[in-house]
């Protein structure tokens, strides 16, 4: 196997994880905004949570950097709109999972109200659905 196709293949995978571990944070956050309030049931889910959320900054950092260095050694022009279209998606991905959807969490697990559960839920449930785009570009890809 050539380092072009396990480049690929490292991509796809990471992609398909990242696609994984999102659908395991709604999961998550369905189960912590099952009762928003202290208990050591959602504290216990809060810090699976924040350990899947972990993971996936990491792997959403895989799939960007896999991505540009397969662009770079398939001498794809930069100047594609695909490409910055996808590469806008994974950073907006990665900065909201952080500094968005992390403390939106981690308020509910402080004993938040059903409004701050439900926003949770929704700004998780947004996050697998900033990765359909993604996907669609990667696939969709005019080469």
């Amino acid at each position: 196997m050539d380092f072009d196709s396990a480049l690929v293949l490292a991509h796809s995978s990471a992609g398909l994880s990242l696609l994984a571990l999102a659908i395991t944070s709604v999961v998550i956050a369905v189960l912590i905004a099952v009762k928003p309030a202290v208990d050591p049931a959602n504290i216990v889910l809060v810090k699976t949570a924040n350990v899947v959320s972990l993971f996936e900054v990491l792997v959403a950092l895989t799939v960007t950097l896999t991505g540009l260095i397969a662009m770079y050694i398939g001498s794809l022009p930069v100047s594609q709109l695909w490409l910055w279209l996808s590469l806008v998606v994974m950073a907006f991905y990665i900065v909201a999972l952080i500094w968005v959807t992390k403390p939106a969490r981690m308020s509910v697990a402080e004993g938040g109200s059903e409004v701050k559960s439900g926003m949770q839920v929704v700004l998780q449930v947004g996050h697998v659905l900033l990765l359909l785009p993604a996907y669609a570009l990667m696939i969709l890809k005019p080469i």
